[in-house]
C-alpha cells in the first residue's frame, strides 16, 4: 500500500511529477465548470434578462472556478519545477486567461 500524496510537499523525494498531476486535474475540471457556467449564463440571460439574479450568480460561480483553476495551475508549475520538467497544456481545454 502507498502512502497518500503530500500535495503541499516540495519535497523533491516526493513524487512532484504526480503532485503536479493532481493540480493539472484539478485545474481542468475547474475549466470545465467555468466553461457550463459561462454557458448556463448565457441560458439565464435568454430567460431572465441581462439583470438576472441568475445570471450574476452563475458569472461570480464562473468567475471563481476560472481563478480557481488559475490557482491550480501555478500550484502544478510550482510542482513541476521541482522537478525540471515544464507544464503541459491540457487538450481540449481553453486557457485560463480569457
Amino acid at each position: 500500500m502507498t502512502a497518500p500524496l503530500d500535495l503541499n510537499s516540495t519535497d523533491p523525494k516526493y513524487d512532484q511529477s504526480a503532485i503536479a498531476g493532481f493540480h493539472s486535474l484539478e485545474a481542468a475540471f475547474f475549466r470545465l465548470k467555468a466553461q457550463e457556467l459561462s454557458q448556463n449564463a448565457l441560458v439565464y440571460q435568454n430567460l431572465f434578462g441581462d439583470n438576472s439574479e441568475w445570471v450574476k450568480g452563475a458569472r461570480l460561480l464562473e468567475q471563481f472556478y476560472v481563478t480557481a483553476a488559475a490557482e491550480q495551475d501555478r500550484l502544478a508549475s510550482r510542482h513541476l519545477n521541482i522537478t525540471g520538467r515544464e507544464p503541459r497544456p491540457v487538450p481540449g481545454m481553453r486557457p485560463t486567461n480569457p
